[in-house]
This record gives C-alpha cells, structure tokens and sequence, in this order.
C-alpha cells in the first residue's frame, strides 16, 4: 500500500471545459454537415441538423444522470442519423465518430491553473489516477490529450466511463480505479467538481471527497464534500493534512 492515492475528474477539474469549446463543436458540426451532404439526396436544413445534435446531447444527459452511463460517440451518432430519418454509409459514419471524439484535440481546453505545478510538487508517495466520465472525448483521447500537456507521467490509472461501461457516482467506477492503483475504494482521496457524480461517488465507496471550485461552482446543495479545493496550489498543504 501507498501513503495516499488520489484520483482526479478529468472536466472542470483538470482542465478549463469552456476553453476552446466553440472550436471543438464547429469541427464536430462541420463533420456531421459533410456526412449529412453526402448520405441524402434532399437538402436538410441548418437548424434540422442542429436539433438532431441537441436532441442527442439531451439523451446523452438523460442516460448520464439517469443510468449513470455514456454511451460510446458511435451510439450517440445514431441517434443523431435517426432523428434525421438518414442512412449513413459506414465509412462515412465511422469518419465521423473519428471527428467527434478527436474534436479535443482540435479545440484543446486550458489545463486548470496551478495543475501542472501542484502535480509535480506533491510528495513522494503519493500515487495519482484520474476517473472521468466521458461523452464525445473516449479515454483514448483524453490520454493523447495528456500526453500533449506533458502531464500523463504522473498518472498510475485510468477509469474512463467509455471503457468501464459506467459512469460515476457508481462504486464501480472508484472499485476500478482502487485495483488498478493496488488499494481499497476506502483509502482514495477523489477530487471533482460536481457533487452529484464526484462526492457522492468518493463517499459511495467509503473515501474521502474532496469538492475542487476553481473552475466552476456546484451550485447543488448535497452531498457535502469532506473538504474543498480552491485551487490547485493549495493540494499538497491539503494532503499533508489528511496524512
């Protein structure tokens, strides 16, 4: 066993979401609108295609709130071509699945401030691993993503929910990252930024929760996290604390 093991949400915890947020979009709606031209014969007007987007988008949160799931960009895409009534050759579908989840990397989002220097300045002993949900942006991704800013180094595990299959606050998501960091989902440490998947999850499994606000504000009430994290400089002071 270690002396403490972190793990860390990926969305408004680790990085900026809003940063560059209009790019990844408009090169996710730019695909559908060439994958649309060239799987119908009639014109589809701008603002059906933009309704399909958004109806998928509000499956997608409804089957993240509601199951605790997010279904893979493959799936999601489906049902963007159903609400269009469109048959879409699958060389062109699977070109756009490639456009949606890579869309990260078109438009990268900031890294949160202090991250970088908080990672390399926390004590030995401490092992890091991130759970993140995901929706358009897979693991695979999120980890080339990583690679970039230079920062994956300091990760020993990965729970992404495209691959997992679950989406937190389940157990399973922590239980997941728990064995691959070879420790009990008692002894994490989480740090997210929304209460309902973040906290209860980390309190679900027995560890301990804490709330990161330097990005965005959980505006919910419930659960209270065991501590909060205004910014990133002030984690190692907070872990030497929790020892």
């Amino acid at each position: 066993m270690t002396d403490r093991v972190v793990t860390i949400d990926f969305w408004n915890t680790m990085v900026v979401a809003r940063t560059n947020g209009e790019a990844r979009q408009e090169a996710r709606l730019e695909q559908l609108r060439t994958a649309v031209a060239i799987s119908s014969a009639a014109t589809i007007p701008e603002e059906a295609l933009l309704t399909a987007y958004r109806g998928a988008n509000q499956r997608l949160d409804t089957l993240w709130q509601e199951e605790h799931i997010t279904p893979s960009v493959d799936r999601a895409l489906h049902f963007v071509w159903e609400a269009l009534d469109l048959t879409v050759p699958e060389t062109v579908h699977q070109e756009t699945v490639m456009a949606f989840e890579e869309g990260l990397l078109v438009g990268p989002p900031d890294l949160a401030d202090g991250l970088p220097e908080a990672l390399a300045a926390l004590p030995e002993g401490v092992r890091l691993g991130i759970i993140s949900d995901t929706r358009f942006s897979p693991g695979r991704v999120i980890r080339q993503y990583l690679d970039k800013k230079g920062i994956r180094e300091h990760f020993a595990g990965f729970v992404f929910s495209d691959e997992t299959g679950v989406a937190k606050p389940e157990r399973a998501a922590f239980e997941a990252a728990a064995r691959q960091l070879d420790t009990a989902p008692d002894t994490l440490v989480h740090i997210g930024d929304l209460r309902r998947t973040d906290v209860a999850g980390a309190k679900q499994a027995g560890g301990t929760a804490i709330l990161y606000t330097g990005v965005a504000e959980d505006s919910t009430e419930a659960p209270e996290p065991d501590h909060v994290l205004p910014h990133w400089k002030e984690l190692p002071a907070l872990l030497q604390q929790l020892r």
